[in-house]
């Protein structure tokens, strides 16, 4: 298919028979759960996907995806570009059963009603990628860290108040 044209609605078993390669780009802001965690919904997703049949006759998919994220760092507040260049490799299955006999080199791909929505797949990959607390690096990061503190031996002990409690209960 040429790029920029990936159907919304692929049959996987069909396009793994086929061989079918899927090249194009999907935008950000149709991928609603991803959204949720980003601090704006511009651009796109570059996507690659191979479908296939394996050398065992386990049907695949296994694509390649490259994009930028803006997300909101957790320390200071501020967006910051997060790229996530990623690959996936999936065992495409009817049940639950089937997944569980899949090698591990597979991710199991459960397809019950025969249709495999492509945004659907990507934003999951997408979704698992990101880091759990989004922050700058610390050189680029704005917030105050605590490296401008006094050292411990100017600052006032927090048990100085159990100590003066401690002398004014022995007199």
């Amino acid at each position: 298919m040429h790029k920029d044209n990936l159907p919304l609605r692929v049959d996987p078993f069909r396009f793994a028979e086929n061989a079918t390669r899927l090249n194009g780009t999907l935008l950000i802001k149709d991928m609603q759960r991803l959204c949720t965690s980003l601090s704006n919904q511009e651009g796109g997703i570059d996507v690659n996907m191979e479908f296939g049949v394996d050398e065992q006759g386990i049907r695949f998919v296994k694509g390649q995806l490259k994009t930028r994220l803006m997300l909101q760092c957790q320390r200071c507040l501020e967006p910051f570009e997060y790229e996530i260049i990623g690959g996936f490799q999936s065992g495409i299955v009817h049940t639950e059963e089937e997944a569980d006999k899949l090698p591990e080199r597979y991710d199991p791909l459960v397809v019950n009603d025969g249709a495999l929505i492509l945004s659907d797949l990507i934003e999951e990959e997408l979704i698992i990628s990101l880091p759990l607390v989004p922050m700058h690096n610390t050189e680029s990061c704005n917030a105050q860290l605590y490296t401008n503190m006094t050292s411990s031996a100017e600052r006032e002990s927090p048990f100085k108040v159990i100590e003066s409690l401690r002398s004014t209960r022995n007199k």
